[in-house]
């Protein structure tokens, strides 16, 4: 499933090999696990909010399929990383907002015709695509992670360790480009399917496989994986490839709604509202 990403971040890149150390943006709660978020921008608690009021209820658009990030859940009910965050964000500005559930090939020209105010979930950020919508803020950020069997012999996802060895990873994506930029003295495999990429882990087929840290984290907690893998060392980072912010795609003539989501945004990551989101779907931290 394709996605949105754009951001704002610090990485300190260590040789070829971008694993990184960040600031947590959370604090233990009764009841919210601890996991370790990153802040992903720098905010200032003393900014003013938007002088002008939104009266109108705004309508968000998201993607239908598209888990953690919205989705259908056991009982019905469509909820989601960023179903959450947007929600709170309107609770937090005092917004009326109605979120519009479409298939992913819908979204843009559902914004694009003005049938919904802005996108939370699902568009691929393009130059053509901003000529008609402005983004946000980032609410979230991809990273990389290297998966393996347990019990394998090394410690270490860098260069080195990992030369020669059987790497998978999916056909014709950003985290392939990354591994032949990367980890070429590997033996790179392509699947055609994210299923056919993680079995071939599973099975001993290749020796580790390098995709989006999330989806790595939610397969290896599945029934698919049959607790057969880990992930390997920390999350990477990688701008020209993988690494892109989750954020707001907001219809070019609703300049004020961008402004208010980023000020919401904000506030949100500043109360640490967004780090209890993110840490009700993510039980560890793909980081």
């Amino acid at each position: 499933m394709a996605s949105s990403y754009r951001v704002y971040f610090s990485v300190v890149a260590l040789a070829l090999v971008a694993t990184f150390s960040i600031p947590l943006a959370q604090t233990p709660q009764p009841g919210v696990p601890l996991v370790a978020f990153p802040k992903f921008r720098h905010v200032d608690a003393g900014a003013a909010a938007p002088a002008d009021a939104i009266n109108t209820t705004i309508k968000l658009l998201a993607d239908n399929d598209f888990a953690p990030y919205s989705f259908k859940n056991a009982d019905g009910a469509m909820v989601g990383i960023s179903v959450d965050i947007a929600s709170a964000a309107c609770a937090e500005m005092r917004l009326k907002c109605k979120i519009v559930y479409l298939p992913f090939a819908e979204l843009l020209p559902a914004l694009i015709k003005g049938e919904g105010d802005a996108v939370i979930t699902g568009v691929r950020i393009t130059p053509s695509i901003l000529q008609h919508a402005s983004m946000t803020r980032p609410y979230f950020f991809s990273f990389g992670r290297f998966v393996t069997r347990l019990g394998t012999s090394f410690a270490t996802p860098d260069v080195r360790t990992l030369a020669g060895r059987r790497l998978g990873v999916m056909k014709g994506s950003s985290h392939q480009a990354f591994l032949q930029k990367y980890f070429d003295r590997s033996a790179l495999t392509g699947f055609d399917s994210e299923t056919a990429m993680f079995e071939a882990v599973r099975t001993g087929a290749v020796d580790a496989v390098f995709t989006d840290a999330v989806r790595a984290s939610f397969w290896i907690k599945g029934s698919a994986s049959k607790a057969c893998c880990t992930t390997l060392g920390a999350g990477f980072v990688d701008r020209s490839t993988f690494s892109r912010g989750l954020s707001v795609l907001v219809n070019d003539t609703k300049q004020n709604l961008r402004e208010t989501f980023d000020f919401a945004l904000d506030r949100l990551e500043e109360k640490e509202i967004s780090s209890k989101i993110l840490a009700r779907y993510l039980s560890d931290s793909p980081f």
